[in-house]
């Protein structure tokens, strides 16, 4: 259960922000991109070494799932937007029959207590983007990495094909669909897979 303190951004909350912000810049920011590359590879690089490429996707995809699982559960006040709602929509039934009774000055009554509704529920919106703000400072530098390595010739630790059932081996810069790449999709089909299975696991749990 969220508590009071996910009500609030705090200074390390606005920090993490600034952080995400700046990795993001890494996706049109080509320094960015081979300075976050160059030290997720200097934690990642022996893995490429022991596990098949396919397998160490998959293991970044499901940790970036568990952590936006996770952070979802502690940060986000799911009971507070709720109880918003329902405030909302009960106010939008009390003023619609005041309507009816054309009660103008309890009309204007209620118009008031609606914007100062609709402001705590705007604050309410603000504080739920918290875990992805913090999600975003394991997610962005994980994509920023596999982006590095197949681009960079320099560092080729990612094979040149993946072997699908069925199908065969395909490159993984092979492209799909537009600019949707091989590499791409399956880091995405693993993040959605393994995020899904964390969010079950970690509600279970709660």
């Amino acid at each position: 259960m969220a508590t009071d303190s996910s009500r609030e951004w705090t200074g390390y909350d606005k920090l993490a922000g600034l952080v995400a912000l700046a990795l993001m810049a890494g996706y049109y920011v080509t320094p960015i991109q081979q300075t976050v590359g160059g030290a997720m590879h200097a934690m990642l690089g022996p893995a490429t070494t022991i596990l098949p490429f396919s397998v160490l996707i998959l293991l970044l995809a499901g940790t970036t799932g568990l952590s936006s699982a996770v952070l979802q559960t502690k940060l986000r006040n799911r009971e507070r937007m709720e109880r918003l709602q329902e405030r909302m929509s009960d106010l939008r039934d009390r003023l619609e029959s005041t309507r009816e009774r054309d009660d103008e000055d309890a009309v204007e009554e209620l118009r008031a207590e609606q914007r100062d509704l609709t402001g705590e529920y705007l604050a309410a919106m603000k504080t739920q983007l918290r875990p992805a703000v913090w999600s975003m400072l394991v997610s962005v530098p994980v994509f920023l990495w596999l982006r590095w390595v197949f681009v960079a010739p320099s560092v080729a630790v990612a094979p040149a094909a993946f072997a699908l059932p069925l199908v065969g081996h395909v490159a993984w810069t092979a492209t799909l669909v537009g600019p949707l790449k091989v590499w791409l999709a399956w880091y995405v089909g693993c993040s959605l897979s393994t995020g899904l299975l964390a969010r079950k696991a970690v509600a279970r749990l709660a």
